[in-house]
């Protein structure tokens, strides 16, 4: 049965989403406090489990609304020389940038909580976009 370049195409495509999907990036997380108003959503109010973007991926704007599982993988020896929680990760919604962020990522203070001890001020990160909000997910 001859293959059919449909299928092959389908395959390929769910080659390159899986290995989208499964790459993590490595960084450092800082935490703020001043929400409203952002660089994305002005004076729209986004709730607390949110995040500012830094250069390393703002991308002139294009990572406004999109969603990143963040973890906790250590200190940085500037704090708290254990400070993860344990809690596993904690997804939060782009909505501001941070130009001048020391970190890669720049949580709202109650993502870092959850994370990590806030007295740690920055700490390594794992991060991934994730392309369902999984904070909020409701079935019918």
């Amino acid at each position: 049965m001859a293959s059919s370049p449909f299928f092959i195409s389908l395959a390929l495509v769910l080659i390159s989403f899986c290995s989208l999907v499964a790459s993590k990036s490595s960084g450092t997380a800082t935490f703020y406090t001043d929400y409203v108003p952002s660089a994305c959503d002005g004076g729209k109010n986004e709730g607390v489990m949110i995040a500012a973007a830094s250069d390393a991926f703002w991308d002139g704007g294009a990572a406004c609304g999109s969603f990143y599982k963040v973890s906790c993988v250590g200190g940085t020896n500037e704090g708290t020389p254990h400070p993860c929680s344990g809690s596993g990760p904690v997804t939060v919604k782009i909505v501001d940038y941070c130009p001048r962020c020391q970190g890669t990522i720049d949580l709202s203070e109650e993502a870092f909580a959850k994370i990590a001890d806030t007295n740690a001020g920055v700490i390594r990160i794992t991060y991934q976009r994730t392309w369902v909000e999984t904070t909020h997910v409701f079935l019918a």
